[in-house]
């Protein structure tokens, strides 16, 4: 099975939002034990890096996308 992620479910990891973000890590994990492929679009990686950057910090936000990628 292939997923076309979206932002905000990289978002929950990557700023750790409460609500969401057991289910965002299940999505993950299923990713990491290749049960499924995950993918997203160009602009998300760079979406991504803003929002993160806001509130993490540019190289927090450069170390996440980079183990994303």
């Amino acid at each position: 099975m292939r997923l076309l992620l979206d932002t905000n479910i990289i978002l929950d990891i990557a700023l750790k939002r409460d609500t969401f973000y057991k289910d965002s890590a299940d999505v993950f994990k299923k990713i990491d034990n290749k049960t499924v492929f995950g993918f997203v679009t160009a602009t998300t990686i760079t979406d991504i890096y803003y929002i993160a950057k806001k509130d993490k910090g540019h190289s927090l936000a450069i170390e996440f996308i980079s183990n994303l990628i």
